[in-house]
């Protein structure tokens, strides 16, 4: 009896050990994926949020990152930047077209190793089009054509499905149970020929497809209604040393071929931790907006020149000081290599500040200065956008802050905010003002010595007397002997003469 009870317990015991070590081993083989969402317009400041994603899901050592798409695209030299980061991770990538993957987000969706959409999603719509809604170039369009075409190729896609999503003058058709682009000409051609086709996407028009379209022509790999569901039907599998996330049935179809599978981790119930954006990234993303970048180019330059235009240091200085910080800090967040632009900026200001209060005139200061600030916005912009855009932004930031400037010099000495500023009493003898006892006139052609330094106006000692003089527009030290060469009004002008002269 004491015997068979010890057996009973001693089965019981392993039964319940070998129960654990199975709940164990699910909850330790429990896969982890990483969500990064792209819901904005595409540009480099949501480029650094997608790279900080990747770089934590490998620190990790995530399983799979799936990126949740919805958006109408962006910059192309954004994108670019994204595709490379997606290309160099060896985490299993898997786009997820949640409603919309157009212009560069087809791209980006294509770029990933599975492409999944929600039922009534839509991607395509990927040519170049400038800020005005004017079609680029045949140039420009050659160039993202052949992007698109080797971002297709290299994850095993059609390629002319992906060239007609960019080029509207091509023509895809279906022939023999092959989907081909064929130029206006062929088509024609085979046309006439009496080529059985089918006609997808005809001359004109650029190629959007829907979710069922996509998997019809074999474009997409899976639908899904949520992540949960993509979760369900992917496991995330070994072959040739290489980590690889593949439908169930994509498996049962490579075994079938002989192709040898080593380890299998199924992404069902897998742990999903979702990256969001730190507030340095969403003011990164806010900023290196172009419509923006220029509203804070304007406003920063617009409070700046106000700024030069009224005594003291206020409101208009501190606008403008917080308009370009932003600009200038979010593209640096958004690694732009922007401290250096921004360090070329305030030179510049320096510089052009130096000629304005140092040195009368306009000369070699105030040259570099203004290159030296226009060079700081042009890195800045060449590095973010395509150059028309650039240059479109540029032009109309220029025009608004000329535009402005004028309107606000003409109209702000008329309020009565600027007057609590600025003198404007009319020096009147009827207010109680009186002339000098002295006639200025009497120190026409006398010499002495700058009590102050003139730049170009100060005070001066002639005949022993202090006089408020100014100059032809040189700089004038202190010290230096002068000579009245001319009084205008109120004014005493003189010039720089050698002590022999005196």
């Amino acid at each position: 009896m004491n015997r068979r009870n010890a057996c009973f317990f001693g089965v019981r015991y392993l039964t319940y050990m070998l129960f654990f070590a199975i709940c164990l081993a699910t909850v330790a083989s429990a896969a982890e994926v990483y969500v990064i969402e792209i819901r904005k317009d595409i540009g480099k400041g949501l480029g650094e949020y997608i790279r900080r994603g990747i770089d934590t899901a490998e620190k990790d050592d995530a399983d799979a990152i799936i990126f949740d798409i919805s958006t109408f695209g962006g910059a192309v030299v954004a994108m670019d930047d994204i595709v490379e980061d997606i290309y160099d991770t060896t985490i299993p990538t898997i786009a997820y077209v949640n409603s919309k993957a157009i212009s560069a987000g087809a791209m980006i969706a294509i770029a990933c190793d599975q492409l999944v959409m929600r039922p009534g999603g839509k991607i395509g719509d990927a040519a170049p089009v400038y800020a005005t809604g004017q079609e680029a170039p045949e140039k420009v369009v050659s160039t993202i054509r052949g992007t698109i075409r080797a971002i297709a190729e290299r994850q095993g896609r059609n390629k002319d499905i992906a060239e007609a999503m960019v080029d509207k003058d091509l023509v895809l058709v279906g022939i023999d149970g092959e989907i081909v682009a064929l130029i206006p000409e062929d088509y024609q051609q085979k046309k006439e020929e009496g080529v059985l086709m089918e006609v997808i996407s005809g001359e004109g028009k650029l190629l959007t497809l829907t979710t069922d379209d996509a998997l019809k022509y074999e474009f997409a790999d899976a639908k899904a209604e949520d992540i949960d569901e993509l979760l369900k039907m992917y496991e995330i599998v070994e072959i040739d040393g290489e980590y690889k996330a593949l439908t169930s049935q994509t498996i049962a179809q490579k075994q079938s071929e002989g192709i040898e599978i080593g380890e299998i981790t199924s992404l069902t119930g897998a742990d999903i931790r979702r990256i969001s954006t730190n507030l340095a990234e969403r003011i990164a993303i806010f900023v290196t907006s172009p419509m923006i970048s220029a509203m804070l180019l304007t406003f920063g330059g617009l409070g700046l020149l106000i700024e030069l235009r009224t005594p003291g240091f206020g409101f208009p200085g501190i606008i403008g000081i917080l308009c370009l910080g932003l600009f200038f800090g979010g593209h640096a967040i958004a690694n732009i290599n922007a401290s250096y632009a921004a360090l070329a900026f305030v030179i510049g200001l320096g510089l052009l500040a130096f000629e304005v209060f140092v040195t009368p005139g306009f000369g070699v200061a105030g040259v570099l200065g203004i290159l030296s600030m226009l060079g700081g916005i042009l890195f800045i912009f060449g590095r973010s956008y395509e150059p028309e855009e650039a240059i479109l932004w540029l032009s109309v930031s220029f025009i608004a802050t000329v535009g402005l400037g004028i309107v606000a010099f003409y109209t702000l000495p008329r309020t009565r905010t600027w007057q609590q500023f600025v003198l404007s009493t009319a020096e009147d003898r009827e207010l109680g003002y009186q002339a000098p006892s002295v006639e200025l006139e009497n120190y026409s052609g006398k010499t002495g010595r700058a009590l102050t330094p003139l730049r170009p106006a100060g005070t001066a000692i002639i005949d022993g007397s202090r006089v408020d003089v100014v100059t032809e527009g040189n700089f004038i030290s202190k010290d230096t002997p002068v000579k009245v060469v001319g009084v205008e009004g109120m004014r005493v002008i003189v010039q720089e003469i050698d002590d022999m002269d005196t």
